[in-house]
């Protein structure tokens, strides 16, 4: 097996005897909290709402997935490093995601539609079709 050479490898970087940089934890930190607490309420309003039905099933809905709109908001932003992106680069990420995501709720109501449609079905066709079976 040959030797492989790198130019520019460093086996670290820490040199002894310098002081080390605290972490920059602060902003996960945060984060963390926001969302702890987002989940929190999502959770107890969950039980809350259960058990002496304070609002309708359907605004409970809909507060649910905003609340998770806002949590999937902290989890691509700052954990997946989208929010340290130039603007048109999210700007790109987002616009497309919610437009796919769009597309998706268009499709399930389309779905769910399509079985109340009635197919009419000629009798020319359906002599057709009997016609091919018995003989």
């Amino acid at each position: 097996m040959a030797h492989m050479q790198m130019d520019n490898y460093h086996p670290h970087l820490y040199v002894p005897g310098t002081p080390i940089e605290a972490p920059k934890t602060k902003w996960i930190w945060r984060v963390f909290w926001i969302m702890l607490i987002v989940t929190v309420f999502e959770v107890s309003f969950a039980f809350i709402n259960g058990e002496y039905h304070i609002i309708p099933w359907t605004v409970q809905k809909v507060l649910f997935i905003g609340l998770t709109l806002v949590k999937a908001y902290y989890i691509v932003f700052y954990f997946m490093h989208l929010g340290h992106e130039q603007f048109n680069f999210r700007l790109t990420i987002s616009l497309t995601s919610i437009l796919l995501l769009y597309f998706i709720v268009l499709m399930m109501i389309e779905g769910d539609n399509s079985m109340s449609y009635r197919l009419i079905i000629p009798d020319f066709i359906k002599e057709m079709h009997t016609y091919s079976i018995s003989h």
